[in-house]
């Protein structure tokens, strides 16, 4: 949408706005207030519909009462003239409108009936008007026979009690309309009947045969006052009238009610009229609205398309016409920008491509030329030489940035002479990359001789002498990659161990790359397998070497890959370290181990578990409650488990580390200190760590039959482990000359290849159900 069409739509819909809003308002308040004053008249209306309806029901009872008094009817009544009796009936009751005259002796039950519908001696349907008709004539609104009537009951005296007559008077259609006619009530009445189970019948209506009593009984008890409620997505204002009636009849009621849209009709003409100002607004405020908005946007347009020119790169002058007033100034201001930006565009291209300090291309820039180079001649061999300068960190330490610049100047300078026509660049701000068009494995390597050769010549300034200690990784197009990125990212990775090893030249393996994008896919993998037992734990037996038996085992984590088959524990082992997943390993571990533990106890196996233990894990102030809960979920014995750590995992963050084990210990569960003797402050931690159990590294222990200061380490730290109250196990026996020179020394237990290898959980039980006698165990 251009400028002068949402100018003018503001215009135009702020006026449609404001219309809409107030047409709203007015609506509303007109509902409103209409709702409100319905609900006071149709409360009048029902308290006149009651009392018409009463006097009405009493017109009838005294007419009823009239025959009553007749002294022919009385004399027949005390005779049992039972043919004068009916006749009478039927002549007094066409007179009062009755559809059926009752006589009803003294005990309740009827003796005449002029409809013939209840036999004689049947009892009178209604006894409680009976009841009440001694005191006085007595009148209610019954449901009989799926009709409205109101019954009458007035006694016969010929002097004493003879009897009763009933009248019943129907309530029909014609009755609601004439008391509609008679009082300003509304069109919509009903007379429903409620039955106990909660059906409703509807007995008789007004003048509008609507069906409100229904629904609106459906949605629960009848409303006693003006109620607005929705009906079949119509609104309705209600109101039940409950009758007077018998006992033994449906309670009748009353409901008066109109329909809201109804009552809006007449002013529908009104909306109508406004509907039609509004429109006649719109086209009006649409018409002025686009001729102001012309005026405006034509100059606003055009500096938006000199704009836009800019944007491609057209630099020329606006095409805005020549005013005096603020868009005119605009559009000289606009002239200004455009010679500005022209000028600072020419040198941010320049800053945006090259270093700053050395004025050569920056990594950017190189990346770009290398890539179009490689895409022009895809199949052509070319070579990506990246140098770092190892000493240059410890510069930028020592003497800053200043000293560090003035050095990658330097080298710059002197690779101009050695890269011929390559492409020379600053990669980062310790390392260059060199870009060699055409050139072979062979080619490359000799400009890096010459390169490591021009840098070997230390850098002097004033007083100071420093050495580049130069570093080329070299990566090959196309072998090691076919677009810039990857050949930056390999060649520097060859750099890296150029600088960690002893050739300063090195080209890139991808066979020792850590960053190989498989490792990323392990990543996820890894998590997978943690989340759907795609891990298994592997038990190594723990000989106990003074009763020949295996007691405990090594919990060892194995993971077989579903594509690239078994990995190495120190592959993933590692990975989890680097990604942060090592907790989840560890926690899985102990579950299974935890698990495992519980039941080879059911399975009469006292085996006692160790689990290995990271760094990170020693950080885990949760780690104590995590494990307890395990123990008790699985009801193991905290004997039952032990907690291989290594000296490293404590060097990190010593005191918390120490108190996490601390809690551990006072839990009852064992700490073992693996591969003691390699640490480098053994005994300096070891009188702080509340552990039970040494493991001797297996250095120490593979060639121990034939060193002999092996076998003095070894017995130096069995006679010291047991002087400090600690069990002692060695790792790495694989032959029995060892085994047996372990057994002379004293220690514990004994752990290797010799024994057994690691091995499923079933492996492992046939092992133990094997029992392993002592000697039989030394001599194997």
């Amino acid at each position: 949408m251009g400028f002068r069409f949402r100018l003018a739509s503001f215009f135009v819909v702020a006026l449609v706005l404001v219309q809409v809003l107030t047409g709203v308002l007015v609506y509303q308040v007109t509902r409103h207030e209409l709702i409100g004053e319905g609900q006071r008249q149709l409360q009048g209306a029902s308290q006149s519909f009651a009392h018409q309806f009463q006097d009405m029901s009493e017109r009838a009872a005294a007419s009823v009462k009239v025959l009553a008094q007749d002294f022919a009817l009385r004399s027949a009544v005390a005779q049992g003239d039972e043919a004068t009796v009916v006749s009478a009936l039927r002549n007094h009751g066409r007179r009062v409108g009755a559809a059926q005259m009752l006589l009803v002796g003294v005990d309740g039950s009827v003796e005449a009936d002029t409809a013939q519908q209840l036999r004689k001696g049947a009892p009178f349907p209604y006894p409680d008007l009976v009841d009440r008709a001694l005191q006085d004539p007595t009148v209610a609104t019954v449901a009989w026979q799926g009709r409205a009537y109101w019954m009458v009951v007035v006694p016969v005296f010929a002097p004493d009690l003879v009897g009763y007559i009933g009248a019943a008077i129907p309530v029909d259609d014609r009755v609601l309309i004439r008391l509609q006619q008679q009082s300003a009530l509304p069109k919509g009445i009903e007379l429903v009947a409620m039955h106990a189970g909660g059906g409703v019948t509807v007995l008789a209506r007004g003048s509008e045969h609507g069906e409100l009593a229904v629904p609106l009984a459906a949605r629960g008890p009848l409303p006693i006052r003006p109620a607005v409620v929705d009906i079949g997505g119509r609104q309705f204002v209600s109101q039940a009238v409950w009758l007077g009636g018998s006992r033994q009849s449906a309670r009748i009621a009353a409901v008066l009610g109109f329909s809201v849209d109804d009552a809006l009709r007449p002013y529908r003409p009104v909306a109508a009229a406004w509907a039609g100002l509004l429109a006649l607004g719109l086209i009006i405020g649409l018409v002025c609205a686009w001729l102001i908005a012309r005026s405006v946007s034509r100059p606003v347009e055009a500096l938006a398309a000199h704009a836009r020119r800019i944007a491609s790169g057209d630099y020329s002058a606006p095409d805005a016409p020549r005013r005096n007033d603020e868009l005119g100034q605009l559009a000289s201001a606009f002239a200004n920008m455009t010679d500005a930006i022209r000028e600072r565009e020419a040198r941010i291209l320049h800053q945006a491509g090259h270093d700053l300090v050395t004025g050569l291309p920056n990594r950017a820039h190189a990346e770009i030329a290398i890539q179009h180079a490689l895409a022009a001649r895809p199949q052509a061999s070319a070579a990506l030489l990246m140098l770092g300068l190892g000493r240059l960190p410890e510069i930028i330490k020592t003497l800053g940035h200043v000293v560090s610049d003035r050095l990658m100047v330097a080298a710059g300078a002197r690779l101009q002479d050695s890269a011929g026509t390559g492409l020379i660049a600053r990669a980062t701000d310790t390392q260059l990359s060199i870009f060699l068009p055409d050139a072979t494995l062979s080619g490359a390597q000799v400009v890096a001789g010459h390169i490591v050769e021009v840098l070997g010549e230390p850098y002097r300034e004033a007083d100071l002498t420093l050495d580049f200690a130069p570093a080329v990784g070299i990566a090959l197009a196309p072998e090691h990659g076919t677009d810039a990125g990857a050949l930056l990212r390999r060649a520097e990775v060859a750099m890296i161990g150029a600088l960690r090893g002893d050739d300063p030249i090195v080209v890139y393996d991808a066979a020792t790359d850590p960053h190989r994008p498989e490792r990323l896919s392990l990543m996820g993998d890894l998590r997978h397998a943690l989340e759907h037992d795609g891990m298994q734990l592997h038990y190594q037996a723990k000989l106990n070497l003074q009763e020949g038996r295996i007691d405990s085992a090594e919990g060892l984590i194995r993971w077989r890959h579903p594509v690239a088959g078994p990995v190495a524990p120190d592959a993933f082992i590692a990975l989890a370290e680097e990604t942060g997943n090592i907790r989840r390993v560890t926690r899985w571990a102990l579950a299974a181990g935890v698990a495992q533990a519980a039941r080879w106890k059911a399975e009469g196996h006292a085996i006692r578990v160790s689990i290995n233990v990271s760094a990170r894990d020693l950080d885990d102030a949760e780690l104590p409650r995590r494990i307890i809960g395990l123990l008790d979920t699985y009801g193991v014995a905290p004997e039952q488990i032990a907690l291989e750590i290594t000296e490293s995992a404590i060097m990190g963050k010593p005191e918390a580390a120490i108190s996490v084990l601390r809690r551990l210990a006072d839990a009852g569960i064992d700490l073992a200190i693996d591969d003691f003797g390699v640490g480098q402050s053994s005994f300096a931690y070891l009188r702080r760590l509340p552990v039970r159990e040494l493991k001797i590294d297996k250095t120490f222990v593979t060639q121990l039959a034939r060193v002999r200061e092996d076998r003095l380490i070894v017995g130096s730290i069995v006679e010291l482990g047991h002087r400090l109250g600690y069990r002692v196990t060695a790792e790495g026996v694989d032959d029995a000359e060892a085994l047996a020179c372990l057994r002379n020394i004293g220690c514990d237990h004994a752990q290797g290849y010799l024994i057994a290898e690691p091995m499923p959980v079933d492996s492992f039980g046939y092992l133990l159900d094997a029992h392993w006698p002592q000697a039989a165990a030394l001599e194997h």
